[in-house]
Parts: C-alpha cells; sequence; structure tokens
C-alpha cells in the first residue's frame, strides 16, 4: 500500500514539475477545458480516479464501465454574463463494455455588434458546441480503458471553425484498500481554422486518485494533477460523504494559479432511478456560479452483475441450509453452545431466518435447564 501511494504521488510531482514540449502549443476552443457534471465541480474537479457516473464521458471515458445500468445526465452551469454551458449524455451498457453520445454547448445569446469607431451595429449570435462518441471495456482484472471520438465546430456571426480529437482514459482499481488511480488525455487532434487564423485544441493530461476510508465508500477522498496547453501544472482536491444513503456532502479545491476562489461546495440526492447534485464555486470579481445535474439511470442491470447476484443469492441459500443441518445435529448431540454458535451464524446471514431464531432460543432453554 505505502509503495502504491508512494509512486502515485512522484508521479503527480513529476508531471507538475516537469514542462512538457507536447503541452506547449497555442490553443483555441477553451470551453474544452471546462468540466462538466456538478459532482465532480464541486469536489474541486479532482474526479479522474472517481468516474463513476455519465459525467465520465467528459472526466475519464474508462470509468463509464461503472455504469450498469443505462443513464442520461443533463449538467446546467450557470457562468458569467449570462453564459451558459450545458451537457447532455447518455450511456449503454454491453456485457463487459459500454457505448456512449454526448454533446457540449456554450452560449450566451445575441450580441451586439460594433463598427471600426465603436458604433453599435447588428446583433450576432456565437455558441461552441462539441458531439462525442464514447466507448469503454474491461480489459484485464481492475483495468479498463475508455476513448473519446469529438467532432468540434465553433460558430460566430456567420464564420464557422470545425475539428476532431480523441480523449484517451485509464482506469486502474488497485484492489489495495480502495485505491483507484487514473488517468485522460484530452483532445489529440486537428487545429481549428477560424476566419484567416488556427489554433491547436487545448491538450490536457490529468492524473488521479480515489481513496475511499470505509467500507461502504462513506468517505472519499480525491487528488488529480492537471498539466494543460502552455501552462504548469496544478493540483485539484475533493472529498465527498455520505451522510445517508441518499444525501451526500462535497467540498473540493482547485489549486489553478488562475482561480483565485479555490473552494467549492456541493451536495447530492440519490434515489433508485434518480440523482440529483448541485455545485457552488464562488467568485469574488466576476459573481458566483451554480451548477445543476440531474441523472436518471433505467432499465435492467447489466447481465454480469445480475448473474453475480443471483450467483451470490445462491451460495448464501445452501450456506444457511448446511448450517441449519450443522446446528440440529449439536441439538440433538445435546451440543447446546455449539447449536447457538451455528444458529448465530445463520442469522449474520439472514437476521430474519425464523427458523434459526426459533431454534437459538430452544438451544438456549435447554442449555439453562442443564445448568
Amino acid at each position: 500500500m505505502k509503495k502504491i501511494v508512494t509512486l502515485s504521488f512522484l508521479l503527480l510531482l513529476f508531471l507538475v514539475g516537469r514542462p512538457s514540449p507536447l503541452l506547449a502549443a497555442t490553443s483555441g476552443l477553451d470551453f474544452l477545458k471546462m468540466g462538466v457534471g456538478a459532482r465532480p465541480l464541486a469536489l474541486g474537479e479532482a474526479y479522474v480516479a472517481l468516474a463513476d457516473d455519465i459525467s465520465a464521458i467528459y472526466w475519464n471515458p474508462a470509468g463509464l464501465v461503472q455504469l450498469t445500468r443505462q443513464e442520461v445526465g443533463f449538467t446546467y452551469n450557470k457562468w458569467f454574463e449570462d453564459i451558459g454551458y450545458n451537457f447532455l449524455g447518455y450511456s449503454y451498457p454491453l456485457n463487459k463494455s459500454i457505448l456512449a453520445l454526448s454533446v457540449y454547448y456554450l452560449g450566451g445569446g445575441d450580441i451586439e455588434g460594433s463598427d471600426g469607431g465603436g458604433n453599435p451595429t447588428s446583433e450576432f449570435s456565437m455558441y461552441d458546441l462539441a458531439f462525442a462518441f464514447s466507448y469503454s471495456r474491461k480489459l484485464i482484472s481492475g483495468l479498463s480503458a475508455g476513448l473519446n471520438f469529438k467532432f468540434i465546430t465553433e460558430k460566430l456571426e456567420d464564420e464557422t471553425g470545425n475539428a476532431f480529437a480523441f480523449d484517451f482514459g485509464a482506469l486502474y482499481k488497485t484492489g489495495i484498500q480502495n485505491l483507484d488511480l487514473g488517468l485522460n488525455v484530452q483532445n489529440i487532434g486537428t487545429r481549428i481554422k477560424f476566419i484567416k487564423e488556427s489554433a491547436s485544441l487545448p491538450l490536457s493530461l490529468k492524473f488521479g486518485l480515489a481513496y475511499r476510508l470505509f467500507p461502504g465508500n462513506p468517505l472519499t477522498l480525491t487528488i488529480d494533477v492537471n498539466k494543460l496547453s502552455n501552462k504548469s501544472g496544478y493540483f485539484c482536491l475533493g472529498a465527498e460523504c455520505w451522510i445517508t444513503d441518499y444525501l451526500a456532502l462535497r467540498i473540493g479545491s482547485k489549486f489553478d494559479p488562475d482561480v483565485r476562489d479555490r473552494i467549492r461546495f456541493g451536495l447530492g440526492l440519490k434515489g433508485k432511478n434518480l440523482g440529483l447534485d448541485y455545485a457552488y464555486t464562488p467568485h469574488k470579481i466576476l459573481g458566483d456560479t451554480h451548477q445543476f445535474s440531474v441523472g436518471i439511470y433505467f432499465g435492467k442491470l447489466e447481465r454480469e452483475e445480475v448473474l453475480g447476484r443471483e450467483e451470490m443469492e445462491a451460495r448464501t441459500a445452501s450456506l444457511i441450509a448446511s448450517l441449519h443441518e450443522d446446528g440440529m445435529a449439536c441439538l440433538n448431540r445435546k451440543k447446546y453452545i455449539d447449536a447457538i454458535a451455528k444458529f448465530s451464524e445463520i442469522l449474520l446471514l439472514d437476521p430474519e431466518d425464523r427458523k434459526a431464531i426459533s431454534m437459538m432460543k430452544e438451544a438456549n432453554r435447554l442449555l439453562m435447564e442443564r445448568n
């Protein structure tokens, strides 16, 4: 455990401190660097190694394999000056793989134009739009990989620029004390030409860890490091605590040198077929921002998981039947303490087993009479 954590943090420090020629390039389409999903944003954007909902499409497509049912997710981000950034995604499980489709849209309505002298002219529209097709698959035990293929377009009045890009992600569940590792390389693609200028896409590299502190995952800590085009790397930290099975509190911090107000907050509500998330990001100068996400889960559970549960239930039923036989045998041989132990094991597996409750009482009564 110590070796894995040490090596992981050394890699984080290496990525932060070492300049990368591959990432040192002029870039456009900055909306591709804007995260999606209220939950990841509330965690300070430290989500690469967690990525277990529909927003994994953006943060780490390899994490999509953790989705066991079809899911539709929508995120609404209200940014500055009435700018809206929205995301819509859909995922479909197929045995050991996942297919997904998504749309990203950034727009602020009509903008008033001006001529060379600063005099107002007619209004014009502008927006950024991206479509993504995602595929994720389990490779070997604990390791999964994912890929996004994106078509990107930017429009300003009558001018339009287009580009294509790939994202590649990997997720590794170490199996050691709930430690997961994640990696995502985003926006490997063509240059975009807009009017008479062209620019490369905002290439980025994300590496992260997720650590679940207790059984049942009530508290999860996350850490990411991001290396963006033409910028030094920076850390992101997050913590998520499920107070109940339905309510989660979140806090995070993004240590980007370009961001003054680093702390974010959020909460989540989750039911059987519906999830609601909210994130709040303070900005003293430009104004606070609010993000809302809705996730809808439907369809049958992935066949592999259903079969696994059925197999587990069958094994439990077989074990209970065997313990019943052993308990009755001990009772018949007047080994009352051993009989009580057998029936207690049954109640740990099924607290509502009436036969075990009855026979335990009988064994206790006979033990008391003998003493």
